[in-house]
């Protein structure tokens, strides 16, 4: 479910003229990523993934027809973008630009679900994106660990990715039903 969420983004940002693509950043300021060269305005990295432990639910099982089918609880991920300018033909006035056209898109839309956004994958439910703000000493540390120097650029977090399956294995049979009931 990670790339249908990232790629419904792009191309969500594409619909609102925002050249956006997935790439690695790091990579690409080297010079050895797939997007090296490209025209994109605007490079989504993942650069966190979290799971979101309170979400978490404790249902191992499911049932079909007339029998339960074997689960483990669903996982539900909250991954931080980074949407960063790397354009150079128009200088950094242009960057900042791509940065901001950013802001205003996901201040005007920053929830995705499947009324609003028809072609999100029937996987996902909904996925809400929402602003980071990173003080200069965690800035220095993203951008270290990305390997390059400081590009125009904003983090978001996004939430709720759940990666869920089914196994095809049957669960038991219920025999009994134990109740206790506790008088107070």
């Amino acid at each position: 479910m990670i790339h249908p969420a990232l790629d419904i983004i792009a191309s969500q940002l594409k619909d609102d003229g925002i050249e956006a693509e997935l790439g690695n950043i790091g990579e690409i300021l080297a010079g050895t990523g797939s997007n090296h060269g490209s025209n994109a305005d605007i490079i989504i990295s993942l650069i966190n993934i979290e799971e979101d432990r309170v979400a978490r639910d404790p249902i191992n099982f499911l049932r079909r027809d007339n029998g339960i089918l074997l689960k483990n609880p669903a996982i539900h991920l909250n991954l931080t973008l980074l949407f960063t300018s790397v354009r150079h033909e128009g200088g950094y006035g242009l960057a900042l630009q791509f940065v901001q056209e950013v802001i205003q898109f996901f201040q005007a839309k920053y929830v995705f679900d499947h009324l609003n956004t028809p072609n999100l994958d029937p996987g996902i439910e909904k996925l809400v994106l929402e602003m980071m703000s990173f003080n200069l000493e965690q800035l220095h540390q993203l951008w270290s660990m990305l390997g390059g120097k400081y590009h125009p650029s904003i983090a978001y977090k996004m939430r709720m990715i759940t990666v869920d399956s089914v196994t095809d294995q049957a669960g038991p049979l219920i025999k009994e039903i134990e109740a206790q009931h506790h008088l107070i």
